[in-house]
C-alpha cells in the first residue's frame, strides 16, 4: 500500500492543499508555490510556524526558495519530500540543520471506529471563541511554548470555518485538545494537545478516535498528520499507518 515515490507524494500534495486552504484564512498568511517547491506562512517570528516543502531534486529549486524566505524576511522551517531528499546538502549549504525524519502518517476511513464509543465520564464538544484562552494555556503545558509563541499561534486557531477543534472534557474539566482541519473530503489533524497533569489516561487516544469517526460520517476519506516520536504510538494504536519519514530542516538562531 502506498509503496511508490508518486502515491507518496499525491498523498502528501493532498495534504497540503487542504493546509494551505486553511493559511489562506489568516490575514498575515502568504502562500507562494515554484516548481517542486511550496511556502506557508503566517508572518511569526518562529520558523515552526512558517514552512516549507520542497519535493524536487531539481538543482535551482533551493536556492529559489531561500529568495523567497528573504523576501519574507523571516525564519522558516522546511521538510524535504520524494525527489527532494536530494537537496540536503543544499540546505546545509544555506545553514540549515537537519533536525530528524518525523513521520507523515495517514488513515483512509474503514469501519475500524464504527463501534466505538466514549468512556462514560468523558464527553466532546466542538471549542469556539470562549475556549482560546484554555486552549493556549494547554498548548503552552504540552508544547513549552513561550508567551511569544503562543501569541503567534492564536493567529492560527480558531482561524476558518473548516478548523473544527475539539475538546474532551471529564467533570467540566477540558482534558484533552485536537484540531481537524476540513479540506473537500481530506481531514488533517494539524495540533493535538493533552495537559501533562492529564497524560497517560488514555484521553487523546479517546478524542482521536471520537474525532475519526465523526468526520468519517461527515465524508472524509483520508485523514493525515505529521507525527512527534512521542505522538505516533497513539497513532498506531489508532490504525494510522505510517508513509514516509520527512526530514526537517530548521535555521539554528545564532547563524
Amino acid at each position: 500500500m502506498y509503496t511508490s515515490y508518486e502515491d507518496r507524494l499525491s498523498l502528501l500534495k493532498q495534504f497540503h492543499q487542504g493546509a494551505e486552504a486553511f493559511f489562506a484564512k489568516i490575514p498575515e498568511a502568504v502562500i507562494t508555490h515554484g516548481d517542486g517547491w511550496k511556502l506557508s506562512s503566517i508572518g511569526s517570528r518562529f520558523g515552526m510556524f512558517n514552512t516549507a516543502l520542497i519535493y524536487s531534486g531539481r538543482k535551482d529549486c533551493v536556492a529559489e526558495v531561500m529568495d523567497a524566505i528573504k523576501a519574507l524576511d523571516i525564519p522558516v522551517d522546511i521538510r524535504l519530500a520524494g525527489p527532494g531528499l536530494t537537496q540536503t546538502g543544499a540546505l546545509a549549504e544555506h545553514g540549515y540543520k537537519n533536525f530528524g525524519a518525523a513521520p507523515l502518517m495517514i488513515w483512509s476511513a474503514d469501519d475500524s471506529v464504527d463501534s466505538f464509543t466514549l468512556r462514560a465520564e468523558l464527553s466532546v464538544r466542538r471549542l469556539s471563541e470562549s475556549d482560546l484562552e484554555t486552549m493556549c494555556v494547554i498548548y503552552k503545558d504540552v508544547y513549552a511554548m513561550s508567551d511569544e509563541m503562543i501569541q503567534d499561534m492564536k493567529k492560527m486557531l480558531l482561524a476558518s470555518a473548516n478548523d473544527y477543534t475539539y475538546g474532551l472534557f471529564k467533570n467540566n474539566e477540558m482534558v484533552s485538545l485536537v484540531t481537524a482541519m476540513v479540506f473537500q473530503d481530506t481531514v488533517g489533524i494539524w495540533s493535538m494537545g493533552t495537559p501533562t497533569a492529564h497524560q497517560k489516561n488514555g484521553y487523546g487516544q479517546q478524542l482521536l478516535m471520537q474525532v475519526m469517526k465523526t468526520h468519517k460520517e461527515m465524508g472524509a476519506k483520508n485523514f493525515f498528520l505529521h507525527a512527534t516520536p512521542a505522538g505516533k504510538f497513539l497513532y498506531d494504536k489508532a490504525g494510522w499507518i505510517t508513509l514516509d519519514y520527512l526530514p526537517y530542516f530548521s535555521k539554528p538562531k545564532t547563524q
